[in-house]
């Protein structure tokens, strides 16, 4: 399915791309317990690895509209 980037505002392209394009698996930092590791886009401390629910559910929210299945 092709993507319709005209269905973002610059700012929206700018916010996916930063979700996109972040480092996944930064890994655990010293202090984190083993079962913990940061978000990979805005690096919260969190429980597993990948995304915080937030920034997945912005990133989600965002390739919807990308795709052109959530457009208002």
């Amino acid at each position: 399915m092709s993507k319709l980037w005209s269905n973002l505002t610059k700012q929206e392209w700018a916010e996916y791309m930063r979700l996109q394009m972040s480092p996944s698996g930064t890994g655990r930092r010293g202090y984190l317990p083993e079962d913990c590791s940061e978000c990979s886009a805005c690096g919260q401390p969190m429980l597993g690895s990948g995304f915080c629910p937030e920034c997945y559910a912005r990133w989600d929210q965002l390739s919807r509209k990308l795709e052109g299945a959530d457009v208002q």
